[in-house]
């Protein structure tokens, strides 16, 4: 599944079950699951008790879907957004990038 196949997956889901909270709800959402990605990292190389059972993976796509609501919500399409930050990288921290290496 490509990325705008993805916004368009998680557009229908949402409004499958209700719709779309607002933009700072989804923030709110947003913030909560990285917090949850990083816990469960931290789990993974033992800095928190309780290993467990851990679904980085899991975690990770309840970030990745709350992005992709985000960018619905606001307009915004992850394919552009990316492109720009690449865009960005490319010419203005390529060489900060090189010399660290």
């Amino acid at each position: 599944m490509d990325r705008p196949q993805a916004q368009q997956r998680v557009d229908a889901c949402i409004r499958a079950h209700g719709g779309y909270w607002d933009k700072f709800q989804i923030l709110a959402r947003l913030s909560e699951e990285l917090g949850e990605v990083a816990s469960a990292l931290q789990r993974l190389e033992s800095l928190r008790p309780r290993k467990g059972d851990v679904d980085l993976a899991g975690e990770v796509g309840d970030l990745l879907f709350t992005l992709a609501a985000f960018a619905n919500v606001n307009g915004l399409s992850l394919e552009d957004c990316l492109t720009q930050v690449f865009d960005k990288y490319d010419s203005r921290d390529g060489q900060a990038w090189k010399s660290q290496s």
